[in-house]
């Protein structure tokens, strides 16, 4: 009777093991059909937005409008703190990061202010948000 009862643990123990892990996959992984604006806009003062961006072999290039931004690329949607060491300058309008494939990255945008915008999100194998 001991030897089932443990079967029967190790049982139900996988399934909700499995059900946890399906439910980390489908928020992580899956793609979402959020906003395909390129307006990043969180605060009214930050009135900045992306210009364009574009994905040649494996290099994220972002072309931004308005002068001292950095910008900030993350497989994660939290907003990074204003300190984060994600940050990086944007020089002459624009920024390249190298990326992987398959994935999805969301960007975002801080002023000189410290003001951060919302994320947009761009998938590495579908680059042209459609």
């Amino acid at each position: 009777m001991k030897k089932n009862n443990t079967i029967s643990f190790i049982i139900v123990a996988s399934v909700a093991i499995l059900i946890v892990f399906t439910g980390v996959i489908y928020v992580n992984l899956l793609p979402n059909k959020e906003s395909d604006s390129y307006y990043v806009k969180i605060h009214e003062e930050l009135t900045n937005k992306i210009k364009s961006f574009d994905i040649t072999n494996n290099v994220l290039s972002i072309k931004t409008i308005g002068d001292n931004l950095e910008y900030c690329v993350k497989t994660t949607k939290t907003t990074p703190k204003e300190n984060n060491v994600c940050w990086v300058k944007i020089e002459d309008g624009e920024g390249h990061m190298n990326i992987l494939a398959h994935r999805t990255y969301y960007i975002f945008i801080k002023d000189e202010g410290g003001n951060i915008s919302s994320y947009l999100t761009v998938n590495s194998d579908n680059p042209n948000m459609e």
